[in-house]
């Protein structure tokens, strides 16, 4: 189901909550309403539980990570956890949002829709984990009544430039998960390699998978790296179980390099970067890519949305103007430019997508170039185009702000960390606390009625060649992105959250991921080269 309207402000949760929401809850990200009470629940050993197969499932899984107690049932007198769905609760706290109640004998979570048990459920995870208790639950009393602020709270992984791999990507879900971020925008083409199988077109991952060696593997063999459609289906459903939704990218039509390794017959050429785009004229090419979509979008079924990409095509369009193709589309179309061939070609691959039942994603892309807002979601990443963002908004697009400041996570956190992207020739930093302020000054300056969908944070991967520096890059950063994306804005407090935060490094580290330590006496930079 597509998303709509988005940005909820919790009004009626906001009256009281400035003074009820406490930091010595470690809850990241922090709950709209809390109001703390006096004493304990103990499980000890074994905990009853009440609720439907598939939130025990969730509840189960959740208690084996974290090496809480046994679930045992029928019930023997011991402490008892409740789970329900009650759909008459959406009007009060929406389709994602949960009502906690914790007292010293029982455990009662109650929400509108399953996703909503599965976030209580995280909440629950955090709280014991704060309690010590392993081997059983101790949570402090408290009464929680809390939704998401946006319903897109969203992670982007560039996996064309250097590959994680399906463990790495199961890690992340489950970090997302625990902070109740719900969708994986996940990179899969562009012109390093390609990462996904297509069978009916077999060389774009027996040629196009190809990951040139790099300087820290300069010794190594080329290496073939990509995911097969079983694997894809494999995190498609670990994902959903975690509550997020994994939106593929097959970038178009610029950014094709690595799939025009593989099929040069689809070309449109580039100068400067040789092979960068596709031809955007073709007949043969829109059948090539609509065979593409077409198997994606049978892999990726509830996405809603495949991103198109779409950005930066002016680098490589160079040598469409001798194609006899765009020659005759710009005669029979009565096209000007070049600008208007790549308009045509968004707008005839935005109709396609909406075919198929789902909307096309662009990298904010849209108002200028005649895409009809029902059938595009614009991912906003320039952050010094903020009059392209106002007309985007004007055109009643839908908006996912994801701007390189303060949103790339692969520029450096700190001063002193050295090495990561540039930007102009310069580095640029996104500090923990510029992600965590993001986007409140920025809401301000749009209109009411603006479709933001919500926020997301973009690794791109040019400089992160190894997992544990991408590992660095994003955490703790992600917790600052989470809270931003789900505590409304009158709720956040950075200075809380920073006290919030020590408490879930130790539990980061114990999943074998090592993050930046913005709490050490000297916060260095990772081996900086």
């Amino acid at each position: 189901m597509m998303l709509r309207h988005v940005v909820f402000y919790l009004l009626a949760f906001i009256a009281t909550a400035t003074a009820a929401v406490a930091s010595d809850l470690p809850v990241i990200p922090r709950p709209a309403y809390v109001e703390v009470g006096e004493g304990v629940f103990r499980s000890g050993p074994k905990l009853d539980v009440d609720a439907d197969p598939a939130i025990l499932t969730a509840l189960r899984q959740a208690i084996e990570t974290d090496g809480g107690p046994d679930i045992s049932s029928p019930f023997g007198g011991r402490p008892r956890v409740t789970l329900t769905v009650e759909p008459d609760l959406v009007r009060e706290i929406g389709e994602e949002g949960y009502l906690l109640s914790v007292r010293p004998n029982s455990v009662k979570a109650r929400a509108s829709k399953p996703v909503g048990l599965f976030y209580a459920i995280q909440t629950l995870r955090q709280l014991a984990w704060a309690g010590g208790g392993r081997g059983e639950w101790v949570l402090p009393c408290c009464e929680i009544k809390d939704r998401p602020r946006f319903a897109w709270r969203g992670f982007m992984l560039d996996e064309s430039r250097h590959f994680s791999g399906p463990d790495a990507v199961k890690r992340l879900l489950d970090a997302m998960a625990l902070l109740k971020l719900n969708r994986f925008h996940w990179h899969l083409t562009d012109e390093t390699a390609w990462r996904i199988e297509i069978k009916e077109l077999p060389k774009l991952t027996e040629i196009g998978a190809l990951t040139p060696p790099t300087l820290h593997d300069y010794l190594a063999k080329p290496k073939f790296y990509f995911y097969t459609q079983q694997q894809v289906r494999e995190l498609v459903a670990y994902a959903l179980e975690r509550g997020i939704v994994i939106v593929p990218e097959i970038n178009m039509p610029g950014h094709a390099t690595a799939a025009n390794r593989a099929y040069p017959e689809y070309s449109g050429g580039g100068r400067e970067r040789p092979g960068y785009t596709l031809n955007p004229a073709s007949e043969a090419t829109f059948l090539y890519l609509e065979t593409i979509l077409c198997e994606v979008d049978e892999m990726f079924p509830d996405a809603a949305i495949l991103h198109l990409g779409g950005d930066e095509v002016s680098h490589g369009w160079q040598k469409w103007s001798e194609l006899p193709e765009v020659k005759e589309l710009m005669a029979k179309e009565g096209l000007k430019d070049l600008s208007g061939v790549e308009a045509y070609f968004k707008r005839r691959m935005a109709s396609f997508v909406a075919s198929l039942g789902t909307k096309a994603g662009f990298w904010m892309a849209g108002a200028e170039q005649g895409i009809p807002p029902d059938q595009a979601v614009l991912f906003w990443w320039r952050h010094e185009a903020q009059g392209q963002l106002r007309a985007a908004v004007n055109g009643g697009y839908s908006i996912v702000l994801c701007p390189r400041l303060p949103c790339y996570f692969d520029f450096g956190q700190y001063s002193s960390h050295t090495a990561g992207a540039r930007w102009t020739g310069k580095l640029f930093f996104n500090t923990l606390r510029s992600v965590y302020a993001f986007p409140d000054s920025l809401l301000a300056t749009l209109s009411k009625d603006a479709n933001v969908l919500g926020i997301q944070a973009n690794l791109w991967t040019e400089t992160a060649v190894t997992q544990e520096r991408r590992d660095f890059l994003t955490f703790p950063r992600l917790y600052a992105l989470a809270e931003a994306a789900w505590t409304p804005a009158e709720g956040k407090d950075y200075a809380g959250f920073e006290e919030r935060l020590k408490a879930h490094l130790p539990r980061l580290r114990a999943t074998g991921i090592v993050p930046w330590d913005p709490f050490a006496k000297t916060p260095e930079g990772f081996q900086d080269e």
